[in-house]
Order: C-alpha cells, then structure tokens, then sequence
C-alpha cells in the first residue's frame, strides 16, 4: 500500500481530567480561576487548577508531537502525517496555515501558575504549616517552567508570561528568543529546586518532587548543550537506589504499573477521568476513535527482535483493520498515565551528553546505551566501536523505539538539527529550518495583533 502525505490542521483538544484524589488536592469542581488566596487551603485549591492544566496539555504535546513525527499515521487515510506550516507542504508556496500544538492552553496554565505564585509569595509564612509554602510555590514554578519548555520546543520563540492577568487571553507581549524563554524555564527550576532540596521522595509521582525538578534539569541542559550538567542531573537520578528500570513483560511493566519504580513524575488517570490521548489510539471497538495507528514502518522496527526487542510490547496487532494499534495508553479501564519523565529518559540523556562533552566518554555512553539495550532485550553495542557519530545515531534510534508514542521523537530531531535529514522524505518542508517550528493557531493571532505567526523567518 502507498502512504501519502497530507497536512491536516491540528485540533487543540480539550481533554479530560485525571483523578484529584491522586494529587492529595480538593476536588477540581472547588477550584475558581482567579480565585482570592488568603491561606493555604486556598493556596492548595488554586494549584489543583494548576495541575488540571498539566493533565490537559500533556495529552494535547503527546498528539502535537506523535503527529508531527514518523511514528503514527492517520488509520482514516492510512496516511503519514507531518503538519507543516504551508498548507501545500511547500516552503514558499501556499497562504494557509495549519494549526494546533494547544498553544492557548500552555498560558492557561502560566497564568494559573502566576496566580498562584504571586499570591502565595505575598502570604505570610505563619499561615502555612511546616514547609507548605515552598512546596506548593516549588510545584507552581515547575508547572509553569513546564508549559514554556513545551511552548518553546514546539513553537520557537515564544510571549514570556510571569504576571497573573484576569483576562480571557494574553496580548500585547513581544515573543522572547526560545534561548532567553529556556533561561527563564532553568529560573524556575533553580528556584523549585532551592525550596524542595531536603524534602523527602514522594511516593506519589504525580506530583512534583525534587527528582521530578533534577529530572526536568537534566533534560532542559541537554536542549541548552550544557553536557556537564546534563551528565550531573541525570546521574542524580540513576544513582537513586529508589528508582530502576521495570521489566517489559505483559500485564507488569512501567505502562502498566501506576507509579512504578521507573516513574519519576507521571498524570495518574482513572477510570472515571480517562487517559487523555486513548479515545484516540484505542479502536471504536474499545471505546476510542482510533484515529492513529502505528506507522507500518515503525511497527516492523518495534516487532524486530533485533531491534525494538521486548518493546514490540508497545504495540498489538488487530487484524480486522490490518493495523498495529498503540498499547501504551489502553488500559482496558482507561486509567494509563501520561508519562512526564522516567528512569530511562536519563539513560539516552547521560549517553548523549558523554557523547558530546569534551572529552567525550565513549565508554561510558556505550554503558547508558547498552543498559537500555539489555532491558529490551536486544545485542548490546561491543566496547570497541568508537565513532562518536556512529553511536549518536544508535542514542537517536534508541530514543525513538524506547519512547514510542511518548511525544520524544519531534522535539528530539528538530534539537539534533536532523529534520530535514529524517522529515524530510516524508515532507520536504523540513529541508528548510524555517519550518521546523508549529504553526501558531489562528484564532490566537485575531485576538493578539501583536502577536507574529511562525514561518517566513519569524520563529
């Protein structure tokens, strides 16, 4: 069967909310935007918004990111998809834009954050319990460092926000360079990290923790090329005799298991409040819409034993649609996490960053590489190869099996400077860089004039 390419505009979807009771917080229907904090059950109640934010944008960067790449197509048209910013996949032809990556939805968030921080900051310490205060302002920071990363890696240059505002959107704010809008997501952590340094690990993992901030460190210094301190923070997490890779095995595995020993900071859905992206990986026959399936190319990686190995777990074979449907996120009672961050992200993130420090550590990196190799169960990389480039491409290969449908592999490519390289087949829109950045929606600049749409050398 012959894939074509089409450029379909992407829709910002609202998804559901996962379960509060998960996040020790009131229920969401509590919550009011905008609301006066006096105290710290206020305080408390205005970051379940907060989080209710996260649970909604992870789900729309799983599907912004997954459709962006090579790993999915459309199962309607059994089509590749690649959004592009020309309509017409062309890079000067063509006056339409395609949409989408929730871009509205991200400030949501900054501005519940900025609430929260600017009000709490201005409470005094007495009306907090113990170490209350820095938690909950630690989490708002992280959030919102959250939501700019995203917006930055997805969009380009981007409007930083750090002032709450009571109005339904954010305008007359010139877009940041995406260096000075990663400078502002390290002020975030920095400071989340100063005020939960000391606290204990938190068994619930859909919430912000210290290793949640070193993991998100450890990610942010590999987007920056800070490799020293990209190898320092991923090391923190490896060391943590609290945290280690799961097995891949059927019905026990970090898919599987909420909170698992590989989970660093996770969505927790229930079956009440489903995982935000299953209706549209789960067949109809399952409740879903079944929009994406794997691509077929991907499929046959994942299924080559020499290759993907026990990560063929990722996906299932339905013959009735002669498809290979996404498993990661279909736990028949609907309650699988959206994965933030785990263990084994550090792994490729340490290999990478020994690759690329000088000097590089290629003994080392080959020992990250092989670690997430063993686990699948595919042959290792030999001690001896010693071509920085050769295994800078296994790092890629293997961050593209191990987080299939995870939203890595997008992000990833257009960092590495490979998309024309990679895309490039699949739209030849990425041979040119100006492209690789999502289109701001449309409806976004009719309410913000001052705002610049992507493309055309305006990132």
């Amino acid at each position: 069967m012959k894939y074509i390419k089409i450029f379909p505009v992407l829709i910002a979807t609202l998804f559901a909310a996962c379960e509060d009771s998960l996040l020790n917080f009131p229920p969401q229907t509590q919550i009011e935007d905008g609301a006066i904090i006096i105290s710290q059950s206020s305080a408390e109640k205005a970051l379940v918004g907060v989080y209710a934010s996260l649970r909604g944008i992870s789900g729309t960067a799983v599907l912004t990111y997954e459709t962006a790449a090579d790993n999915v197509i459309l199962n309607s048209l059994r089509s590749v998809v690649v959004p592009t910013l020309k309509a017409d996949g062309g890079v000067t032809g063509g006056a339409d834009r395609t949409d989408g990556g929730g871009y509205g939805s991200y400030y949501t968030l900054i501005n519940r954050a900025n609430h929260v921080i600017t009000s709490v900051n201005s409470l005094d310490n007495s009306l907090f319990t113990g170490n209350s205060k820095d938690i909950i302002l630690a989490e708002a920071h992280t959030l919102r460092a959250l939501a700019c990363f995203d917006l930055a890696r997805t969009y380009g240059n981007v409007p930083v926000v750090l002032q709450p505002s009571t109005a339904t959107s954010q305008t007359g704010i010139k877009k940041s360079l995406k260096a000075d809008v990663f400078r502002q997501v390290e002020a975030d952590l920095d400071i989340a990290e100063a005020k939960l340094t000391g606290t204990a690990w938190n068994v619930n993992k859909g919430r912000v923790s210290i290793w949640a901030v070193y993991a998100f460190k450890a990610r942010l210094y590999l987007y920056q090329e800070r490799w020293a301190d990209a190898e320092s923070y991923a090391s923190r997490l490896i060391e943590n005799p609290d945290l280690r890779l799961t097995e891949l095995k059927e019905g026990e595995n970090w898919f599987v298991t909420r909170f698992s020993t590989e989970a660093i900071f996770e969505v927790a859905c229930s079956i009440s409040e489903a995982n935000p992206v299953r209706t549209n990986f789960a067949t109809a026959a399952e409740g879903g819409l079944g929009d994406y399936i794997a691509a077929p190319g991907f499929a046959d990686l994942l299924n080559d034993p020499l290759a993907g190995g026990k990560r063929s777990i990722y996906i299932a074979r339905e013959n009735a649609i002669d498809a290979w449907l996404i498993r990661i996120y279909n736990k028949s009672d609907r309650s699988s996490s959206v994965f933030l961050f785990r263990l084994a992200e550090q792994y490729l993130i340490r290999a990478e960053a020994r690759l690329k420090k000088t000097p590089a550590d290629i003994q080392g990196a080959i020992s990250d590489i092989n670690v997430i190799k063993e686990r699948a169960d595919v042959e290792t990389i030999a001690p001896s190869v010693r071509s920085i480039d050769d295994l800078l491409l296994v790092v890629e290969n293997e961050n593209r099996l191990e987080f299939a449908f995870e939203g890595h592999r997008y992000p990833d490519i257009i960092r590495t400077g490979r998309a024309g390289a990679v895309f490039g087949a699949l739209n030849p829109a990425y041979l040119d860089s100006r492209y690789w950045v999502v289109p701001i929606p449309t409806s976004e600049l009719k309410n913000d004039p001052d705002l610049e749409q992507n493309g055309d050398g305006v990132y």
